[in-house]
């Protein structure tokens, strides 16, 4: 890195801001050993204004211990844990690349639907890192049940070498004991949610439903469940008849066809 940090916080030194939300806000980051080797890394900080609220600080310590868990190729990497002040962290692997959101709007504003190959090398990918860690178990062979819930486009990195990685599990559920989330409000997209989600009930299906959505949405380049307000994307989410990728796309195959509608089916069963 040549550019001068903005701050040092601990170990780190930090350099722009990536991204904030309510919660907390990720910057580019370095920490050099005492061999002179710095990794580059993401750091997650909790704002300062929610680092002296109790349940924010557990449901930041329990997204940490949950990404810990994860070591797959296809998931984002998790580094460290720790404390500076006030203030938690989460340090993880910085990924170069593209969000699937923004080469999204790059197909609609160039070149339209990105190659069918293409499209389903993505999706290969992103199967991968849901299969793994929904079914990943702690060291005793115990099923953690992880869910990600929060499976959208802004979620997937696809990385300059070509990996597709999937990034923030800071809302997913995992029915291990002491890795609950909060529970009682919605998380995620609303035009990627499983109706069953919505109705309060879900299981790792509901991941595949959102993949589904993206899946139709990688496919057309189309936007599946938008509407003005996430109310009337609710309503289009449970009730719009949804119709195969190839009808928008003449170059997707039938049996492609089948997968993607079977994904999007609102009874999981």
């Amino acid at each position: 890195m040549t550019a001068s940090p903005t701050e040092v916080f601990g170990p780190y030194h930090v350099y722009e801001e990536l991204g904030i939300g309510g919660m907390a806000s990720v910057h580019r980051a370095a920490l050099a050993d005492v061999a002179g080797f710095t990794r580059s890394v993401a750091l997650k900080r909790m704002l300062p204004h929610v680092a002296g609220n109790a349940e924010m600080v557990k449901a930041f310590v329990r997204e940490a211990r949950l990404a810990s868990h994860l070591r797959h190729e296809n998931v984002a990497q998790t580094y460290d844990l720790g404390r500076v002040g006030d203030i938690y962290f989460i340090a993880m692997e910085l990924i170069g690349g593209r969000d699937l959101r923004e080469i999204l709007v790059h197909c609609a504003q160039t070149t339209g639907p990105m190659p069918v190959p293409i499209a389903l090398h993505i999706l290969n990918q992103i199967c991968d890192s849901l299969d793994y860690a929904h079914n990943l178990c702690d060291d005793t062979g115990q099923p953690l049940g992880i869910i990600h819930r929060d499976v959208t486009p802004s979620n997937i990195i696809v990385s300059e070498a070509g990996v597709v990685k999937l990034i923030d599990f800071g809302i997913a559920k995992a029915s291990a004991v002491g890795m609950q989330t909060m529970s009682g409000t919605l998380k995620g997209k609303f035009g990627y949610m499983a109706p069953e989600y919505i109705a309060g009930s879900l299981d790792a299906r509901a991941d595949l439903f959102a993949l589904g959505v993206i899946a139709h949405e990688l496919l057309t380049n189309r936007p599946l469940f938008t509407a003005h307000d996430d109310l009337e994307t609710l309503t289009k989410l449970q009730q719009m008849e949804v119709v195969p990728p190839s009808h928008s796309n003449s170059e997707v195959p039938r049996e492609i066809d089948g997968i993607v509608m079977t994904a999007l089916a609102r009874d999981p069963e």
